[in-house]
């Protein structure tokens, strides 16, 4: 057992990187939608969009942290700050996001 969180620690849980900076070439991007921020005008992006995959619409959730349109079953994880790929839960005994598994760390 203690073997298993061992190898679970030492793996990525699938954390999707971090935009540099916020997206500004949006198509069909409404300038009337953003807002003053500090004396700055800053972009309101819209929290949802469609994107096609393999010719089916798909609904992708813009998270506002990472900066970054998230993947299908992608959540931002409030305890490591970021956002992981097929997240299910932040573990406290392992200390980290289990989520996306890699198949280099499944050793049997």
């Amino acid at each position: 057992m203690l073997l298993l969180l061992l190898l679970t620690s030492a793996c990525d849980p699938g954390i999707v990187p971090r935009s540099p900076h916020p997206l500004e070439d949006l198509s069909g991007y409404d300038s009337s939608a953003s807002v003053e921020v500090g004396g700055r005008q800053s972009l309101q992006l819209p929290r949802t969009k469609e994107v096609f995959v393999n010719g089916l619409p798909v609904r992708v959730k813009y998270c506002e942290t990472c900066m970054i349109y998230r993947p299908p079953r992608c959540s931002h994880c409030s305890v490591c700050d970021n956002c992981v790929e097929k997240f299910d839960h932040h573990c406290p005994w392992v200390g980290q996001c289990i989520g996306k598994v890699c198949c280099s760390c499944i050793v049997f």
